[in-house]
């Protein structure tokens, strides 16, 4: 569980790389929003993804119902972006309390089972995150 628990810090707080809440804390809406040419989709979709994801994992941890994660990757609007960004961090923040709760309390069928939740959700942020780095960089670029 240790292990588990620095992934998810690490996703969190950062350490070979910024926190994940430095890392979306000056992005404006217009470029959060933006679709780059060549890109499937923008800044902000792609944050909300990753957010829909803990979601339906944290509602498994605490034995909440499923709900439709599709569309998985929804389209974000300006006003829509800061509510997506805080949902993101405040959800990652959760999953990482869960983790640290001691004694570890979750709702699913085994330990092992919500060990591997906490594990898919430090995996798909962090890659996510990767993402969501490389394309802050390419707003940032002057297009041609």
């Amino acid at each position: 569980m240790d292990s588990i628990r620095e992934a998810l810090r690490q996703v969190l707080e950062g350490d070979d790389f910024e926190s994940a809440s430095t890392m979306l804390k000056n992005i404006k809406a217009e470029a959060a929003i933006t679709i780059l040419p060549g890109m499937p989709y923008s800044l902000a979709t792609n944050v909300a993804h990753a957010d829909i994801w803990n979601r339906i994992w944290i509602a498994r941890l605490e034995g909440r119902p499923k709900f439709n994660p599709f569309p998985d990757f929804p389209e974000i609007t300006a006003d829509g972006w800061p509510e997506v960004r805080d949902s993101f961090i405040a959800n990652l923040n959760q999953a990482y309390e869960i983790a640290r709760s001691e004694p570890f309390v979750h709702k699913c069928k085994s330990e092992d089972a919500a060990m591997k939740v906490l594990l898919k959700i430090a995996v798909h942020t962090a890659y996510h995150l990767g993402q969501i780095k490389l394309l802050k960089r390419a707003l940032r670029k002057p297009r041609t």
